[in-house]
């Protein structure tokens, strides 16, 4: 698929490279937490991973936002 990031991720990655915020629980979607996780693998604090399994993952996450509920709905 290989979709370009959605605005959680982005979020997410931009609160990944604040070394003060605190790691993101499940109440935060999932592209949140993978963005969160690539700065963190940036800033050298998480091991590097396979471009191609960073860009699987970033589908997989937003295949499961997707699949949760629109809150209100």
């Amino acid at each position: 698929m290989n979709r370009p990031a959605n605005t959680e991720m982005v979020e997410g990655f931009m609160d990944g490279y604040d070394l003060s915020a605190p790691e993101p629980s499940s109440n935060r979607s999932a592209s949140y937490r993978h963005g969160f996780m690539c700065a963190r693998i940036d800033k050298g604090l998480l091991a590097p991973m396979d471009p191609k399994k960073l860009h699987q993952m970033a589908d997989d996450a937003m295949n499961a936002d997707d699949l949760q509920p629109t809150p209100g709905a």
